[in-house]
């Protein structure tokens, strides 16, 4: 008994909320305010993003039995996100002692060319110009770090298995292993114009620009340099 007199008192104010009303600002008033606000809001973007993009928006559907007070002021419509892509919240308000505010939901897609993989890269393998595209995609969606040129993944190495027809994210490559534990490397060293070349022994793994320890093959002594090419490691003195 206590549930049911809820409900209907829960029915009769929900009722007395979105009953028409003469001079009461309704669904298509809302609508339209959101959709003002969208066309300045995606200009922006575009603008930041450049001439390669495509933007579309979808509002969420509004209750086209809303009637709110009328506003004796013009509407405020304002973005309520730290975000301007993806799913956003849109506040439309009467600024008249803030009578009333609604959040209106809506999706903001972005699409741009981005790098993208057209074979299934194996973890390890280096990444050729071959294996890549430029492919829109939906960035709005998009987890991680992209990437808008082919220049800058080529010649990296696959951290992990990628996926064919998915865009290439930074944290799936790393610079490729130019040096392997144990092997001979030639380590240069540089003070103003002397220039001494002496052989090594890697003591770690080596990436392009890491540190790794190297033992001098004639001294024993173990050094730290900087490796710069494959086989190479350059000591600053």
């Amino acid at each position: 008994m206590i549930i049911r007199t809820f409900i209907l008192l829960f029915s009769g104010l929900l009722a007395t909320i979105c009953q028409p009303a003469n001079g009461s600002v309704g669904s298509e008033e809302i609508k339209r305010q959101v959709e003002q606000f969208l066309t300045t809001h995606v200009a922006t973007i575009a603008k930041t993003q450049g001439d390669q993009v495509r933007i579309d928006t979808t509002i969420n559907t509004i209750d086209t039995r809303l009637a709110m007070n009328d506003c004796p002021q013009a509407l405020v419509t304002e973005l309520k996100s730290q975000n301007s892509i993806g799913r956003i919240n849109i506040r439309v308000s009467c600024p008249e002692k803030y009578l009333w505010s609604l959040y209106i939901p809506v999706d903001v897609n972005l699409y741009k060319p981005v790098v993208t993989a057209i074979i299934p890269i194996a973890k390890g393998s280096i990444v050729t110009r071959e294996s890549l595209e430029m492919r829109e995609m939906n960035i709005s969606k998009l987890t991680g770090t992209y990437f808008v040129s082919s220049d800058a993944v080529i010649g990296m190495q696959a951290k992990r298995p990628l996926r064919a027809n998915a865009p290439v994210i930074a944290t799936h490559l790393q610079q490729p292993l130019l040096i392997k534990r144990g092997e001979s490397v030639v380590m240069t060293a540089r003070s103003g114009n002397l220039v001494v070349k002496i052989p090594g022994i890697a003591l770690t793994n080596g990436h392009r620009g890491q540190q790794i320890s190297i033992r001098n093959s004639q001294s024993k002594r173990i050094v730290e340099g900087k490796v710069s090419a494959q086989g190479q490691v350059m000591i600053v003195m």
